[in-house]
């Protein structure tokens, strides 16, 4: 990830917490992982009338109140939360859910440790001193812009096309290139590293919205404009020079996008294919003869690395018609885009203010406040995530926690290995290959058991410089060691996502499911809890993860090996379709706010895990005598409690591939004999769905 993208995923992280479980580690962005698929617009009503017409989406804050009849036959996810959502007050808060309350636990446990002079490691000492440096305000604000117009200075200085190549394919710059090199598993062969080559990240996060503008998109571009042109006035720049330069970036960047795979395409299966386009340098130069992509790639071309996947040869073909002596001042502009939004959250508080009103803009928060602590916590965790890590579990996690859940983790395996041989649309051919790869799931739970693995002993700070000076050191680190990172085969036990994160993903290039200790605590898992108590929230969640070794756009597309392999005859995807169609023309009917509605093809490979992981731990509970069922479905809701505004809701509506948390918790236990038993639902309560409209996939 660029050091831009980085600061500004670490303040919308500490804005949004909202995890929802198996958002995939932020080394696989889209170019290298394409995300869950996309067609239909999210704001388009379906032809149908809407179910769940007796459920308030009780995600915005004030829809439940202490007041408001809630049954739990009516409106299940109300009924089961309402005390919570009636006693939460959102204050400066962008949400509040049980992933942010969590968060929120993990952090305070991470804060102390960080703090605590006692700890005297040199990972501790490190990340120490790296939040030290950080929340130092009182030297950020005596310096004011200070640190970042040398920086400026330098891309203002740049006269020629000559030197903007010279100055885009120096990767000591902090404004890094406008094409995204990533080093991810290869697709074909996932022993092996691969760069994939293709569009850099986008200031509205999805290059569909520079075809066609959603009422999000124009209110994350409204609130990047103000942005920017506040901290260009900052740095000596007139409002008229701040509103051209902004005008020259966002015209080329919607160029780009305009050419470039937007979320939907690149969610779709059908991308992988088209997406891996393997090159040589010598093949890149061919196709790309005017924008410089072979001398952005040079340090891994001198250190013998010869072969480069192209995701997006439309977008290579577009950058070639841009990079002009036209447009010299656009890609200017677009590097100051970069280097001031990269830094701006390590100047002063007049910056950090202006981050911060933006964050509040784009996610639907105006009331929005990030303490500087909290911000110094998500870039330590940035920087320095398994660092933190390995304190973390030497501290709050025990071998016990580990083992315990280890072994749900192989009991839903098992159950999830019956459901399959007992699966009726499955051939037995394809069937045999789905039960090999369940049978190589890796299992990866709580922190990781070789430490020797996550190496800090060489990085070192700069002893008399300031939060930017760390950054810089810890990025000429981390690049110095790209070059071999790639020319390495994978190591399968490395973890890609710290022990401390409040999440749990999949990840089809190594076939494991991901369980780390963060997600371990709050509501998701109580050591002392009761068997369905726990089965109904992190085991639902391990179900949810063993089916995305299965789902449609994503698991099912990989092998046992990690591999991208067609292992499904075309009768049963075929089948495979028909049954996730249902599951999302249901969910697509379903009106979340007025005229705004679920994309069920977005959100598809999360809905169907949802349905996978309550049908296994369902399965599972088969087999406990006197089987509490009204605990685990209410567990299970507990799980899905979640405040926001009615801006944030649209704005997750929009950009996350998950289902709201109200609809989580609904539609998923409404698809269940087992619900209809315990809470004594009938037709005609507003839960009740008829059994021959009910979902199931596997």
């Amino acid at each position: 990830m660029n050091i831009t993208k980085r600061i500004l995923v670490v303040l919308l992280a500490a804005a949004l917490l909202l995890a929802a479980a198996c958002s995939a580690p932020k080394q696989r962005e889209k170019s290298a992982s394409p995300s869950v698929s996309a067609e239909a617009d999210a704001t388009a009503a379906p032809e149908e009338s809407a179910p769940g017409a007796a459920w308030v989406n009780s995600d915005i804050s004030g829809n439940v109140t202490a007041e408001l009849e809630t049954d739990p036959k009516e409106d299940f996810n109300a009924a089961v939360n309402q005390e919570w959502m009636a006693g939460t007050e959102l204050g400066t808060q962008v949400q509040a859910s049980t992933f942010t309350e969590r968060g929120d636990e993990v952090m305070a446990e991470v804060m102390t440790l960080i703090t605590d002079e006692s700890q005297t490691s040199h990972e501790a000492e490190l990340v120490r001193e790296f939040y030290n440096d950080y929340i130092d305000m009182e030297s950020r604000n005596t310096l004011g812009m200070e640190p970042v117009l040398p920086l400026l200075e330098e891309i203002r200085a740049i006269e020629d096309m000559d030197g903007l190549t010279a100055y885009i394919a120096d990767w000591g710059n902090l404004a890094g290139a406008p094409v995204k090199a990533d080093i991810a598993a290869d697709w074909k062969d996932s022993t092996k590293n691969a760069i994939y080559i293709g569009p850099p990240s986008f200031s509205l996060s999805d290059a569909d919205e520079y075809k066609s503008m959603t009422d999000v998109g124009q209110r994350t571009k409204d609130a990047e404009e103000v942005m920017l042109k506040k901290l260009l006035t900052r740095a000596g720049y007139s409002e008229e020079e701040a509103s051209a330069l902004w005008e020259a970036f966002f015209s080329l960047e919607s160029q780009i996008g305009q050419a470039s795979v937007g979320n939907a395409e690149g969610s779709s299966p059908e991308i992988r294919e088209k997406a891996y386009n393997p090159k040589t340098a010598a093949e890149l130069a061919e196709l790309s003869p005017v924008f410089p992509v072979t001398e952005i790639l040079k340090p891994y071309t001198d250190g013998g690395i010869d072969r480069f996947i192209l995701t997006e040869p439309e977008w290579l073909a577009k950058m070639n018609e841009l990079y002009t002596e036209e447009n010299l001042e656009a890609f200017k502009a677009w590097l100051i885009y970069q280097t001031l939004t990269a830094t701006a959250g390590m100047l002063d508080q007049e910056c950090l203010d202006i981050m911060t009103e933006y964050s509040g803009a784009a996610t639907g928060s105006a009331q929005m406040e990030l303490p500087v602590e909290q911000l110094a916590y998500q870039m330590c965790s940035a920087m320095f995530d398994m660092a933190i890590g390995k304190l973390y579990v030497e501290n709050y996690v025990t071998e016990e926690t580990k083992q315990d859940v280890t072994e749900l983790v192989e009991q839903a395996v098992a159950v999830f290995r019956q459901r399959l041989e007992a699966n009726e649309w499955l051939s037995s051919e394809t069937k045999a290959k789905a039960l090999q790869k369940l049978d190589t799931l890796k299992i990866r739970v709580a922190y990781p058991d070789d430490w020797s693995l996550y190496d800090y002993s060489d990085y070192a700070l700069p002893r008399d410089g300031g939060i930017i000076d760390d950054v810089l050191a810890v990025r000429e680190k981390d690049m110095s060691e790209k070059v071999d990172k790639a020319k390495v085969e994978i190591d399968k036990d490395l973890w890609m996502t710290a022990p401390q994160t409040v999440n749990a993903y999949y990840m089809p290039t190594d076939n494991s499911i991901n369980i780390p200790a963060g997600i371990l605590g709050g509501d998701f898992y109580d050591s002392n809890g009761t068997i369905e108590q726990q089965m109904g929230s992190i085991g639902v969640i391990i179900g949810h993860e063993i089916t995305h070794g299965f789902d449609s756009n994503t698991g099912s597309l990989y092998d046992k090996d990690g591999n991208l392999s067609n292992w499904w005859t075309d009768e049963d995807r075929a089948a495979f379709k028909e049954h996730t169609d249902k599951v999302g023309a249901y969910y697509a009917s379903i009106e979340v706010l007025p005229g705004k509605y679920i994309n069920g093809d977005y959100t598809i490979g999360e809905t169907v895990a949802d349905l996978g992981g309550m049908s296994c731990m369902l399965e599972l509970a088969k087999k406990i005598d006197g089987f509490d069922y009204q605990t685990f479905f209410e567990s299970w809701a507990k799980v899905w409690k979640v405040q926001e505004s009615e801006a944030t809701a649209e704005y997750m509506l929009q950009t996350d591939p998950h289902a709201p948390g109200y609809l989580r918790a609904n539609v998923n236990v409404q698809q269940f004999e087992e619900f209809y038993k315990a809470f004594d639902v009938q037709e005609g309560d507003g839960m009740y769905l008829a059994p021959e409209d009910r979902l199931s996939v596997w």
